[in-house]
């Protein structure tokens, strides 16, 4: 048990080094703070931003439809689900979103609109999560939520040196010390010792690298050419 404690937590030591060498790359973090100098420009950040994080909760429910009765794959997705609703405290995610939508200045979310490259990024999780294997389907989701430390701490510095008020920071704050993979854990390690599991592993982790290097580089594109209305 123990050993195989310390092989997830070196595994997620390398994840989450993977994904800080993909911000360094494409100087995320500097390109970021520019974009988010002025008030306009912070604004841009947070309704495109939205289109980013609004649909993992329904990911979820697709890839634990694909669980059918076995619990003890669905769980850890489950447990996802009651943290995006805030755990047994609230507020839910969303509304802590919306709490930074208000806080910068933003129109309503129903007015938002969807930039191209947010629309092919759901696109892309919604085309895996149905059509990958559902072990592949379950590691994405599990890689996915390492990566909220790396993203959402460098999000809480370039929010608090864009100014934005402390009720608008909680969304930030709560993600930036999420250890959600947690939840996932007991599958991926028993995945870790099936025969495929290892590959299937790989080969989700691998999708959500390349996912996620692809909405940096357009998240980055639409915000410096402030493009608000980038093409839908």
């Amino acid at each position: 048990m123990i050993e195989t404690t310390n092989k997830l937590t070196e595994l997620v030591k390398v994840i989450i080094a993977e994904e800080e060498a993909i911000l360094d790359q494409l100087d995320v973090e500097l390109r970021l703070c520019k974009a988010t100098a002025n008030a306009e420009g912070l604004k841009q950040f947070a309704e495109v931003f939205y289109f980013i994080r609004y649909d993992f909760p329904r990911l979820n429910f697709v890839v634990g439809e694909r669980c059918g009765t076995n619990e003890f794959l669905w769980a850890g997705l489950a447990k996802n689900l009651i943290e995006e609703l805030g755990g047994k405290n609230g507020p839910s995610h969303n509304q802590l979103y919306r709490d930074f939508l208000s806080s910068v200045g933003t129109k309503s979310e129903e007015l938002l609109k969807e930039p191209l490259f947010a629309q092919q990024f759901n696109a892309n999780w919604e085309n895996f999560c149905r059509t990958a294997s559902l072990e592949e389907a379950l590691c994405a989701i599990a890689v996915y939520e390492i990566f909220d430390q790396p993203d959402y701490q460098l999000f809480l510095r370039v929010m608090q040196e864009a100014g934005v008020p402390e009720y608008g920071l909680r969304f930030f704050r709560v993600h930036a010390a999420a250890e959600h993979f947690e939840m996932f854990e007991d599958v991926v390690a028993w995945l870790q010792e099936q025969e495929g599991g290892k590959e299937a592993f790989a080969k989700g982790k691998d999708f959500v690298v390349q996912t996620q290097r692809k909405m940096w580089n357009g998240l980055m594109e639409c915000l410096e050419k402030q493009c608000l209305t980038c093409p839908v």
